[in-house]
């Protein structure tokens, strides 16, 4: 999606850390953002930081997991600036409890938020994309543990991530024949309050589990990449229809091991059935068809 002013941008989590990064990085390029976020002082601060601006913004208190609330807000977008043209699914929390040690609660808030969020906004924004027919992109955002996994700590938010980004690499083969690119976007670390998401936990999912809390080291949380410069990223993203938007270099190697971890545990006597290989070979065949629509999108706009 080449030309993108004057062009909506729809951002959950977006009164704070990436995605008012984002917010900003698109109002700069001319575009119309409007910012979702559950957090009033998120929405007062970034209100505050945007006062005397001539740049066209409007913010939604957002609750991502009330699929009621995702549609009005849909609604409430297209009366104040028209279609929508980007979403960008990015609210997310994360976890204080070991996934071996803890609840229910646990589980249903995360993978609801970081999860169920994106499904919700997908679900919400896609159809009214496709009806209006002038394409669009959708940036989900995982994380670097949507690629490689985390520690028990962080096992429920490394769960969540991972299927973000599988919903999202399957999401751009389903819609590249309607001219809407699909980006993840993985991020390392990066000044934002996800530490801070207990505050936004609802009373019924409060953790029952005993755990202390987690402290960041001053050196973590100074050395986060700052969230504008993300947002420029994720701007060139979306420009270049990538489909994946990597913006830490000190992972590369890391991911690399990863998969050679996973190459190297193929049989490599295995004997392939016919009738599986020619099962496989269909599905391949039509899932190269996918990506080259999806790809062709980004060559050709």
């Amino acid at each position: 999606m080449k030309e993108i002013e004057g062009k909506t941008a729809f951002i959950t989590g977006g009164a704070s850390g990436i995605g008012f990064g984002m917010a900003r990085a698109f109002l700069r390029a001319g575009m119309k953002v409007v910012m979702a976020d559950i957090r009033q002082d998120h929405l007062d601060e970034a209100a505050a930081a945007l006062k005397g601006s001539n740049l066209p913004h409007h913010f939604i208190k957002l609750d991502v997991t009330d699929r009621a609330a995702m549609a009005r807000a849909a609604d409430e977008v297209e009366r104040v600036f028209g279609k929508v043209h980007v979403v960008c699914n990015n609210a997310g929390v994360g976890a204080n409890a070991p996934m071996d040690e803890a609840d229910y609660e646990d589980w249903d808030w995360v993978m609801g938020v970081n999860l169920g969020g994106v499904v919700n906004g997908v679900k919400t924004f896609v159809p009214r994309i496709k009806a209006h027919g002038e394409g669009g992109h959708i940036v989900n955002t995982s994380s670097m543990a949507g690629l490689i996994p985390l520690t028990a700590t962080g096992g429920i938010y490394a769960a969540s991530k991972f299927a973000v980004r599988g919903l999202t690499d399957s999401l751009r083969l389903a819609l590249g024949q309607y001219r809407i690119g699909v980006s993840v976007l993985c991020p390392g670390l990066v000044h934002t309050n996800i530490m801070d998401g207990e505050k936004s936990r609802p009373e019924h999912l409060k953790s029952k589990t005993a755990h202390p809390p987690r402290h960041v080291g001053a050196s973590s949380a100074n050395a986060g990449m700052d969230p504008l410069e993300m947002g420029e990223r994720v701007l060139r993203g979306i420009k270049r229809n990538d489909a994946y938007i990597l913006t830490h270099g000190e992972f590369k190697d890391e991911v690399a091991g990863l998969f050679t971890d996973i190459l190297a545990s193929f049989p490599a006597d295995d004997k392939i059935d016919p009738g599986r290989l020619e099962f496989e070979n269909r599905r391949r065949a039509l899932t190269e068809e996918a990506k080259a629509a999806a790809k062709r999108l980004g060559e050709t706009e």
